[in-house]
């Protein structure tokens, strides 16, 4: 049988790969926000659409593989909810952190 403290050191890495997750998808998200800044009311074009998308996609597969390798460092690969949990509260602080900063 485990023990709590035994989990405590797979929650700190779900929460740190959280947060590594949190900035790449941030820095991804960046050309997006300052190019929507740029247009001011007009139409964006189709050609960054589709790269935006694309980064979008490379984002999230990255943030998916960040998840993953964490998960097989730290337990095994064993899936937990804590561990989801965690890694989506420590995605979180720097997604928002970066929206605030881009906002003002």
């Amino acid at each position: 049988m485990r023990n709590v403290l035994n989990e405590l050191p797979v929650f700190a890495l779900s929460i740190w790969s959280g947060v590594a997750a949190g900035f790449l998808v941030s820095l991804l998200r960046l050309p997006r926000e300052l190019y929507s800044r740029s247009l001011k009311g007009r139409r964006a074009k189709a050609v960054p659409l589709i790269l935006f998308g694309l980064a979008d996609v490379i984002a999230a597969c990255s943030a998916c593989a960040v998840f993953c390798a964490a998960m097989i460092f730290a337990n095994g690969g064993e899936l937990r909810l804590y561990a989801v949990c965690g890694f989506l509260a420590g995605a979180a602080v720097p997604y928002e952190a970066v929206k605030l900063l881009l906002s003002k």
